[in-house]
């Protein structure tokens, strides 16, 4: 798992075929604020017509209206992994936001199932996976699926999905 990235430089990546590389499963894809999300979705309605899609077309437009500077965490290749996440910097995944808890998750890899799973570590605001609290015990993240720490919201996508929006966001 690599570090993490902004959608702009996921644009490049793609644009260099090298995206595969950098994200050789999937990602989660930060949210931008509702607020943000609804103004900007109200405005691009008129111009922009999605196919009908999966859970992910929902969210897709998050992808594609130009939210350069949205954070996006590689997850998944190589071997069996856990990463925490939380606000504070000694974690593997820092959301700075500040209804996340100094050590909020747990993010975990299976590369024999090639499966992403999350669990809660106790934090004040909740881990919420489609609206649904997780607990300690591992919930599997599925393409699409909406995860939210606290106020911070994020979307898992896997990299064959990625790839199809980063596509749409540049045609």
């Amino acid at each position: 798992m690599s570090s993490k990235l902004v959608l702009r430089e996921l644009r490049s990546l793609q644009a260099a075929n090298q995206l595969r590389a950098a994200v050789p499963f999937g990602a989660l894809v930060q949210q931008p604020p509702d607020e943000v999300r609804r103004r900007l979705t109200v405005s691009q309605m008129k111009t922009m017509v999605l196919p009908k899609l999966p859970q992910l077309t929902q969210h897709a437009l998050s992808l594609v209206l130009g939210f350069e500077e949205m954070l996006v965490f590689p997850v998944g290749g190589g071997a069996d992994q856990t990463l925490s996440i939380g606000r504070l910097p000694h974690n593997d995944l820092v959301v700075q936001e500040p209804s996340v808890s100094s050590r909020h998750a747990q993010l975990v890899w299976s590369q024999d199932e090639r499966v992403v799973s999350i669990r809660d570590l106790g934090s004040t605001n909740g881990t919420f996976l489609n609206g649904a609290q997780v607990t300690s015990e591992p919930a599997s993240l599925s393409d699409g699926e909406v995860l939210s720490l606290g106020d911070a919201a994020f979307v898992f996508v896997t990299i064959d999905s990625l790839e199809g929006l980063l596509r749409m966001g540049t045609t």
